[in-house]
């Protein structure tokens, strides 16, 4: 039985995105299936094993799931016009006339009727909304409520409740995005009957996701949220360039505040542009990246070869006054507005620090939005030539870089202090550095502490 007709693909170009449906009764057998469009033969095969057939243009976009098979056939799907399709296997037909298309829409089947209508593309999978006799147990609703139990830690206490079904195997796995990769990932699997719910607490915001085993219709199935605690967002904007100097492009920095690395494919602005990033694609921790509609112009602009850049479509930002809103999935994590007095063109700034700022790749202040990856302390600020030597203790979750910078911020002395370790470390200035301004820098990810010092005679 045709299902499911998709002739005029929006996101994909047409060979890429075109297919037909067709469902297959367990019951029912055949020595070939044959598709006809408009009377010509698109596709004859042997009758194939599963519940799906899908013909796409290209075997490189068939959808991989149990129980589906794909063919391959070369005609275009007209979409400015009507096409009759026409199915036979055996001694069973079916027919259906596709009239003119609507752009992103495909052209789905109700039940087992006649009736059809436009609606949202389902490649490989079941239309729980339009098909009958589907297997499909879903998750209804999910609930998260949120609450502090200590300082610093947070319980969530989670409730949801299965659609379609009495019960299932519910797999919950969530990551603290505050604790660290090593300790903050867990993973439960729950036989439960019709509602659920589960407790776990965690050090700041949290990646949850909660799945059901995969179905006939697979889009309710799983639920892949972030749970943003106030004040301790895993993302933040943290520089803006509304106005810069010709010919460098508008751009924003997004910074990684947590201590995991946080994934990018549903990350974007709120109603601006498409994604930061691929299913793939992850911001590390503590990790800054620029985004702009000019990528290549950016990065020629910048000179630093190391800088993560993403192009999105942004748009254009408002020079005297506007806002941005920093979106995952259909969720706020952060957002930032300026006007006249936040930074005078063409300076950028820090909404984490309030200040002017022109630090591509490199976030020099936590704020109040972020917490600090380590604390920098020094024996002292002002060093005498034949005095105390200067000494530095660094303390943190991770390896810090720490650098002696002269007066012209070139680097004339490294090291690297250790995990979580309470230890002085000499700063050789007194032989390395020049007389009068010098600076100790530590950096961890993208983010950087710089404080200056005095050497004196």
């Amino acid at each position: 039985m045709l299902v499911e007709v998709f002739p005029d693909p929006t996101d994909v170009p047409d060979q890429d995105g075109e297919f037909v449906e067709v469902r297959l009764d367990a019951t029912f057998r055949a020595d070939t299936l044959t598709l006809l469009m408009d009377g010509k033969a698109a596709v004859r095969v042997p009758y194939p094993e599963g519940n799906r057939l899908v013909l796409v243009h290209d075997s490189a976009f068939c959808p991989v799931r149990e129980n589906v098979a794909c063919a391959v056939f070369k005609e275009s799907l007209p979409n400015s016009r009507e096409s009759l399709w026409k199915l036979e296997a055996g001694t069973c037909t079916d027919s259906v006339l596709v009239p003119a298309s609507k752009a992103g829409k495909a052209y789905q089947r109700r039940g087992g009727t006649d009736d059809w209508e436009f609606t949202a593309a389902t490649p490989g999978f079941a239309n729980a909304g339009y098909e009958q006799g589907i297997a499909d147990c879903g998750i209804g609703a999910l609930r998260v409520v949120p609450g502090e139990v200590s300082a610093g830690v947070f319980e969530f206490r989670v409730e949801g409740v299965l659609d379609g079904c009495d019960s299932a195997q519910v797999h919950a796995g969530w990551l603290d995005l505050m604790a660290g990769v090593a300790q903050s990932g867990r993973l439960d699997t729950l036989a439960v009957s019709g509602r659920f719910g589960f407790v776990f607490t965690a050090r700041g915001s949290v990646l949850l996701q909660v799945s059901l085993p995969e179905d006939e219709y697979p889009l309710n199935d799983k639920i892949d949220t972030l749970l943003v605690v106030p004040g301790k967002a895993p993302l933040v904007i943290s520089e803006v360039h509304h106005c810069p100097q010709e010919p460098v492009p508008e751009w924003v920095e997004v910074f990684n505040a947590s201590r995991s690395a946080v994934p990018l494919s549903q990350v974007g602005f709120c109603g601006r542009g498409g994604v930061l990033g691929g299913s793939g694609d992850s911001l590390h921790p503590l990790q800054a990246l620029l985004v702009t509609r000019d990528s290549l112009e950016l990065r020629r602009q910048v000179g630093f070869p190391d800088v993560r850049i993403a192009q999105v479509a942004l748009g254009y930002l408002n020079n005297t006054g506007g806002s941005l809103a920093l979106c995952y999935g259909g969720q706020v994590i952060d957002s930032v507005s300026w006007g006249k007095g936040t930074a005078v063109c063409p300076a950028g700034f820090s909404p984490l620090s309030g200040a002017t700022d022109d630090s591509p790749g490199f976030v020099r202040k936590a704020g109040k939005k972020t917490e600090a990856p380590f604390t920098l302390t020094l024996s002292s600020r002002v060093v005498r030539a034949r005095g105390v030597p200067l000494r530095v203790r660094v303390e943190g979750e991770g390896e810090v870089k720490v650098r002696l910078l002269d007066s012209a911020s070139r680097e004339v002395w490294n090291a690297v202090a250790q995990a979580s370790s309470p230890q002085w470390m000499d700063v050789p200035v007194q032989s390395l550095g020049s007389r009068g301004v010098n600076y100790v820098a530590a950096r961890q990810g993208d983010y950087e502490k710089v404080v200056g010092i005095v050497l004196r005679p």
